[in-house]
This record gives C-alpha cells, sequence and structure tokens, in this order.
C-alpha cells in the first residue's frame, strides 16, 4: 500500500511539474513566432528602402544597379520563406503542446480539487485549439509575412519590367502559395499523435 502511494505521489508530481514545463514551452512559442515576425517587418522594411534607393540612385548616376537591387531583395525573400516555415513549424508546437495542457487540466479539475468546479470553463479540450484556426493572431501573423515576401517579389518585378500586371500576378501567385502551404500543412496535422503531427 505504502509503495503504490508513493508511486501516485511521485506521479503527481511528475505531472506538476511536466505542466509547468510545458506551460512555459507553450509561451515560448507563442513569443518566438512574434519576435520573428517583428524581426521580418523590420527586415522588409530596410530591404525595400534600401533596394528602391539603390536602384533610383543608378539611374540618378548613370549606373546599372539593377543586379545589386534585385539580389538583396531575393536574399530577403528567401529568409522571409525560411522564416515562414519556421513560424508554420511553431504553430504546430504550439497546438500540440496547448492540448496537452488541457487534457491535464481536464483530468484535474474531474476532481473539482478544493471544490473548484471550473465555472469559467478555462480550457479543458485536447482536441483545441485547431492547427489552423483563421481567428487566431499566428496565423494573422502567417498571413502579413506571406504578404510582405510577396511584396518583395513585387518590388523585383518592378524594377526589372516596370509591369503591373506581371507585380499583381506574381504578388497573387506568392501570396497563395505560401498559404496554401501553410494551410495544407497544419491541416494535415489534425487527427495525429504527437509524434506523427511534429515529426513526419
Amino acid at each position: 500500500m505504502t509503495d503504490e502511494f508513493e508511486e501516485k505521489k511521485e506521479a503527481l508530481k511528475f505531472l506538476e511539474r511536466d505542466f509547468n514545463q510545458c506551460f512555459q514551452q507553450m509561451r515560448h512559442y507563442d513569443s518566438q513566432i512574434f519576435e520573428i515576425f517583428k524581426f521580418l517587418f523590420t527586415l522588409y522594411t530596410g530591404l525595400i528602402g534600401i533596394s528602391i534607393g539603390l536602384y533610383q540612385f543608378g539611374i540618378k548616376e548613370n549606373i546599372d544597379f539593377t543586379p545589386s537591387s534585385i539580389a538583396i531583395l531575393l536574399i530577403g525573400f528567401l529568409l522571409g520563406i525560411f522564416l515562414f516555415i519556421v513560424i508554420v513549424r511553431n504553430r504546430a508546437y504550439f497546438v500540440q503542446v496547448t492540448r496537452y495542457i488541457n487534457e491535464q487540466r481536464a483530468l484535474f479539475f474531474k476532481f473539482e480539487p478544493l471544490g473548484f468546479k471550473n465555472t469559467s470553463k478555462m480550457y479543458t479540450n485536447s482536441q483545441k485549439p485547431n492547427f489552423f484556426d483563421r481567428h487566431c493572431s499566428q496565423i494573422w501573423y502567417l498571413y502579413v509575412v506571406a504578404l510582405m515576401n510577396s511584396i518583395l517579389i513585387g518590388v523585383s518585378i518592378y524594377i526589372l519590367y516596370k509591369n503591373w500586371i506581371a507585380i499583381g500576378i506574381c504578388f497573387l501567385l506568392s501570396s497563395f502559395a505560401q498559404m496554401i502551404y501553410a494551410y495544407s500543412y497544419l491541416k494535415t496535422r489534425e487527427n495525429k499523435t504527437a509524434e506523427q503531427a511534429i515529426f513526419e
């Protein structure tokens, strides 16, 4: 009996530690997504300013800085795509950890410790949040990053061809391609185990 009691006590300690660590991990993923977003927003502003400034300076001085301007924008675009994928992956990590936290809450609330009834209905659904939730701020960050990546492509097309139709088409194709990737990746994470959702 004593051994069984000790085992339960150790199991409770483990769950408590695990809950606290997972909560910190969840906040880490959320703040990391926001920090990436802030970094990219600043980067895009600088890159667009530098490339257009360099291009206009070249026109004024009769020097062709077009390749340099395009290179700056394309490097920014590639970095933006990489960090877009990082945000998508962090969203998957965030959701998986949050669902686990909700599952632990549901377990403890079921016993109504100290008469606690969870009348505020704090999250206990281990199937929520959804991996792709169009109302979520993290998904809105993805929208903005996709648009900013596409603006870099649009500015590149402007510098090369000055063709507004080509700019519009490339901007839309780039935006849709990024969001289709994010949507399809996150949607396919649903109804999978943690290992399948994260490592497959």
